[in-house]
């Protein structure tokens, strides 16, 4: 009977047996689902390769700066380069998050110029300096929910709606304090920029801080879940329930407030506000993002990278001040650090494919 049913099918006599609609897509989910997988380990093992290069470069340029000099492994240098680049870690962490929401910021050097000088005026008028403190991080909040309504419901880039909030907040700031200084001592501000826990600056522990938050919240948390979704497809997380306007906006707040925050800390280290403070600012931790592997895309960077890509940056600041080299050295190099970044951001994005 068997060898009469091929004989049958071979003839055509009889259609050969067919899957039904029910397997056919069962078997199609199966093949998608492996693809996925393989798409996902060769995720992760570009993004191990990338983290793993960050660290031969910082390890590499530790080696030529402590060669060039004799100075640079001493302990209070490694302290104070360590403080200095707090303050940019500080905003990497923030701005990290929003780019993986596929969103970036680039008023933030304005936004601590704005701080400071709100400051200042504050205490010139007799205000209490922490409560004017207080009053200089709501500005920062105001800056950063305008950020985000232009952005999120006008559907405006966040690219041209921060170059412009970058403008106006830098613009007012200069405004505001006449391109003049003012000095601001208060009863343990001086803290925030100068101070030390343990023979270690202040900064350090505030930029640790941010950092181990930022990095639970990305790592261990739906929200974290819910920020990746949403910079891989926003109109898929739209869809799924997620929320991705509140996500992006509640960016937006947080990183204007980390902007804030770092103006507090270098107003406090200089004890006088300026509004040119946040001109060093802006190149430096875009590029300590992009450097650290986050996609300008979205939806992919970790913030161990950022870290690392933050201590390349600060090593290099620090050994080019050691080696008396010009300000404008430093941002050449970090322009080129910057380039080679998102070119590298750009092979990646085609591995993955």
């Amino acid at each position: 009977m068997t060898d009469l049913n091929e004989s049958l099918v071979a003839s055509g006599a009889v259609d050969q047996p067919t899957l039904t609609d029910e397997a056919f897509e069962k078997e199609q989910g199966i093949k998608s689902l492996e693809i996925e997988r393989r798409l996902e380990r060769r995720r992760g093992l570009l993004q191990r390769a990338q983290q793993q290069g960050l660290a031969l470069v910082l390890v590499i340029v530790v080696c030529i700066m402590w060669a060039s000099s004799p100075y640079f492994m001493n302990k209070y240098n490694l302290l104070t380069a360590a403080s200095v680049v707090s303050i940019l870690g500080i905003m990497a962490v923030t701005e990290t998050l929003l780019v993986i929401a596929a969103e970036i910021d680039i008023s933030i050097g304005g936004v601590m110029a704005l701080v400071s000088v709100v400051v200042g005026l504050l205490v010139s008028h007799g205000v209490n300096i922490w409560l004017a403190a207080i009053m200089s991080l709501i500005a920062a909040v105001v800056v950063g929910a305008i950020n985000g309504i232009i952005t999120v419901y006008f559907k405006i880039n966040s690219l041209v709606t921060t170059l412009g909030t970058f403008s106006i907040t830098t613009g007012l700031a200069y405004v505001l304090s006449g391109t003049s200084t003012v000095q601001i001592q208060g009863s343990g501000f001086g803290f925030l920029g100068s101070g030390y826990i343990a023979s270690i600056p202040s900064t350090v522990y505030f930029f640790v801080g941010v950092w181990l938050v930022g990095a639970f919240v990305a790592r261990f948390t739906t929200l974290g879940r819910h920020i990746y979704a949403t910079g891989d497809n926003v109109e898929a997380a739209d869809r799924s329930g997620i929320r991705p306007n509140r996500i992006r906006m509640g960016l937006f707040v947080v990183n204007s407030l980390a902007a804030g925050f770092a103006g507090l800390i270098v107003t406090s280290e200089l004890v006088s506000s300026a509004p040119q403070i946040g001109d060093p600012y802006l190149l430096a931790v875009v590029t300590a993002v992009i450097l650290g592997g986050a996609s300008l895309t979205g939806g992919r960077g970790r913030l161990s990278g950022t870290l690392l890509a933050v201590a390349i940056l600060g090593v290099v600041q620090n050994g080019f001040a050691l080696l008396e080299f010009s300000s404008y050295m430093q941002n050449l190099v970090t322009g080129c650090l910057l380039i080679l970044a998102v070119l590298v951001d750009q092979f990646v994005r085609r591995a993955e494919r």
